[in-house]
């Protein structure tokens, strides 16, 4: 009787064992793997000399004793594994676009069998590769494309059946894309106050952006204001606030944002203007009497006057009223000017009445 109990896998460079028991034709009992032999019929230590190499090696014969009759041949696969040294990867990318950016990293394993080279890209995906053969050392390449924005943890590991090495020091922020963010607010204020709201929205193809930054100019007389964003979606607007109470904002100002974040930006402009309203108006005179179907001549004397405003001149006879400059508005009355209405009309005695306002 006799049996062998040799293992399935065993450790390059450890000690392993082959476990013997014989009875009966025990004398002179030999046992013979690989061209090698031993003696003994209780347990054999077997070292790394038996494999050379890590790998999947067939044992074919043993050789129980030199009787013919006690001949025992087994067909067996033995694995013989190698720990895993060393691991290391590429440096990955600080930041990445949602959809767009595609990273790359590359794992080399150094010593080891039968490795398995995963990457969990922190998002709920994990890449795995095996390595393609044993060697002194093994390149896999990921490349993965993240679909959501947020900051990833990414981890690395290369295993096998006895070893195991994991990195875990990076991280990629990734970013939505600033590609479709309007501009919308007043566009014109009266000033004083001069107060006026403007608003970025996001346009159908914009996606939510979080954590973005806002540089606004609200004209050449003024410098830059950063607003730190925490949303701006189809359903979150970024609003800004803003007073023109300067007499120099009058006319036509230009609005100028910047909305950025780490991976792209987006210029957006509109134009507004500021109409001054701050009116001081000195004396009204009319020639007093008149001939019937004459004229009459009356002089207001303006002191101060602000812009985007017009002159009516009602003569109190019930006819229509006369618009200063046949109808247009005053682009912009100087001060202490003096404006001339003449009545051809058949003009009656009464009051009369000039009128003002502002749009």
């Amino acid at each position: 009787m006799r049996s062998v109990v040799i293992p399935d896998e065993v450790i390059y460079e450890q000690p392993w064992q082959i476990a013997v028991s014989a009875w009966n034709d025990s004398t002179n009992a030999k046992l013979f793997c690989f061209n090698c032999n031993f003696t003994g019929v209780t347990e054999i230590d077997v070292s790394r000399g038996h494999f050379i190499e890590p790998g999947n090696h067939i044992m074919t014969t043993i050789d129980w004793s030199a009787a013919i009759r006690s001949k025992l041949i087994i067909l067996l696969n033995v694995t013989v594994h190698d720990r895993i040294a060393t691991l290391n990867v590429s440096t990955l990318p600080v930041t990445a676009v949602r959809n767009e950016t595609s990273v790359q990293l590359v794992a080399w394993v150094f010593a080891g069998t039968y490795v398995v080279v995963s990457s969990d890209w922190g998002d709920g995906h994990v890449s795995s590769m095996p390595c393609a053969s044993v060697s002194d050392i093994c390149v896999v390449q990921f490349s993965h494309t993240f679909d959501i924005a947020g900051t990833f943890p990414v981890s690395v590991l290369a295993g096998n059946a006895i070893s195991k090495l994991v990195t875990t020091n990076q991280t990629v922020a990734v970013y939505e894309r600033v590609r479709d963010l309007s501009i919308s607010g007043n566009e014109s204020v009266l000033t004083p106050p001069g107060s006026g709201l403007w608003r970025i929205v996001a346009g159908p193809n914009q996606p939510p952006l979080e954590n973005i930054v806002c540089v606004w100019h609200m004209g050449s007389d003024y410098g830059d204001t950063a607003y730190n964003v925490e949303m701006v979606s189809s359903t979150t607007d970024h609003e800004v606030a803003f007073s023109y109470a300067n007499q120099a904002d009058v006319g036509t100002n230009t609005i100028n944002v910047n909305c950025s974040n780490a991976v792209s930006s987006q210029n957006l402009t509109m134009d507004v203007n500021v109409i001054w309203d701050n009116v001081t108006l000195g004396e009204l005179a009319c020639n007093s009497l008149t001939l019937w179907n004459h004229s009459i001549a009356c002089q207001l004397n303006i002191v101060r006057f602000g812009t985007g405003a017009c002159f009516e001149w009602d003569m109190g006879d019930g006819n229509p009223v006369v618009y200063y400059r046949d109808g247009y508005c005053v682009v912009d009355v100087p001060a202490a000017s003096s404006y001339i209405q003449v009545c051809r009309l058949l003009c009656i005695s009464g009051r009369i009445v000039i009128l003002r306002w502002q749009y």
